[in-house]
């Protein structure tokens, strides 16, 4: 008679985690979607001040209620998850309202591809050979998708925006994961509310000079615009924690697989709901952004 073996409880921790990114993905392209619908009066940078606002509330909340602690440690790290976190929201969101919601998560979601590379050199988490091959496939989609839309200069500079917040969101999601896993000389990782504050906080500071002085201007929301943006701000909170959550458990690459999800559902939203146009060349180079990055993303690393 032969006896189960029992399933190893990290096992069950990565398989509980990969069900919350799931989630978490869900979330961020509703988020993406309030976003869009909200920024035909209010601007890109106001939509994301008014998203760390929301979090930093609620994390202020939760600490005088007992219910978070903030115990900050490795305060480069945190430093760089937060401002490099809010420029990557600010961009995303300008992004949006100027490209569209389906070529701005598109771009912006090529981030593990950055992370990747990131974590090679801040982390030595050294990627295997075939997740070169597979950076080179990711940028060729990318060049695909900013060739198929860009009709001027103009254009072509939001999609430039679109791929910056790539990159500082891929040095944001290093940092989580160097923070949410355990040093090797035995310091603990830092909680989710340690590394939610963080970003909340650097956010208002990277997102504020888009909104007050002679960089942008405050526009008076509607009732309606509220209620968006309180969607924006609820889903946003919520994702971010989950996702920052399951990173102790499975690796920032893991998740670049399963939040791929937000770019389907923000992309076909965003011709479905919103009638953004994709030409061919557009949609062949979506196609192979995506299969890139997931390609990068299955690309074991190994320590160096």
């Amino acid at each position: 008679m032969v006896v189960p073996q029992a399933v190893p409880a990290h096992a069950h921790d990565a398989r509980r985690a990969s069900l919350t990114l799931l989630v978490s993905a869900t979330l961020f392209a509703v988020m993406a979607l309030a976003a869009r619908v909200v920024s035909v009066r209010i601007s890109g940078p106001q939509i994301a001040l008014l998203r760390f606002a929301s979090g930093l509330v609620v994390v202020l909340v939760a600490v005088l209620i007992g219910r978070a602690v903030i115990k900050p440690r490795r305060w480069g790290w945190l430093l760089a998850r937060g401002l490099f976190g809010g420029v990557a929201v600010f961009s995303y969101f300008s992004c949006i309202e100027h490209a569209g919601v389906g070529i701005a998560t598109l771009l912006n979601y090529t981030a593990p591809v950055w992370s990747l590379l990131l974590s090679w050199w801040l982390l030595h988490e050294r990627p295997r050979p075939q997740a070169v091959i597979a950076l080179a496939v990711t940028l060729c989609g990318v060049v695909l998708v900013v060739g198929g839309r860009v009709a001027g200069l103009h254009a072509g500079f939001w999609e430039g925006v679109g791929v910056f917040s790539a990159v500082c969101s891929g040095l944001a999601v290093t940092s989580i994961r160097a923070v949410r896993r355990r040093a090797a000389d035995g310091l603990s990782a830092e909680n989710s509310w340690t590394v939610f504050g963080s970003f909340t906080t650097l956010g208002i500071v990277a997102t504020l000079p888009g909104v007050v002085g002679p960089f942008g201007h405050w526009v008076a929301p509607t009732g309606t615009e509220w209620a968006l943006l309180l969607i924006v701000a609820a889903t946003s909170i919520v994702a971010q924690m989950l996702m920052t959550d399951a990173l102790e458990h499975v690796t920032a690459a893991n998740m670049g697989i399963i939040h791929q999800l937000t770019v389907v559902i923000a992309m076909v939203c965003g011709v479905l709901i919103f009638g953004e146009h994709i030409t061919a060349a557009s949609l062949a180079g979506s196609v192979i952004t995506v299969a890139g990055v997931v390609w990068t993303t299955l690309a074991p690393t190994r320590p160096s």
